[in-house]
């Protein structure tokens, strides 16, 4: 159907999941499967939320850190702090 269709732009030259995985960015709920989404999106598409009491924040943000602390210690960082700072514009902090 996408292949064929009538598309404002033109044709797609890619697949709709990658253009989709190029301009989104998820902010999980707690209850889901973080490292799941991680694998599927990629460390550098998924964001810490920590605006409780909105549906994604925990009333103890930090306790999110458990949820990644699995992963590679720059994919924390990154999904922690550096996806974020770097949609709004903000240098990255030094690491260490």
């Amino acid at each position: 159907m996408g292949a064929r269709g009538r598309w404002l732009g033109g044709a797609l030259a890619e697949r709709p999941s990658e253009v989709f995985r190029r301009h989104v960015y998820v902010a999980p709920f707690y209850e889901e499967d973080v490292l799941a989404l991680v694998e599927r999106l990629g460390p550098d598409r998924v964001l810490f939320g920590s605006d409780y009491p909105h549906p994604e924040g925990l009333a103890e943000p930090a306790e999110f850190a458990d949820l990644v602390a699995p992963l590679p210690a720059d994919q924390v960082r990154q999904i922690l702090r550096d996806n974020t700072a770097s949609l709004l514009g903000l240098d990255p902090a030094p690491a260490g």
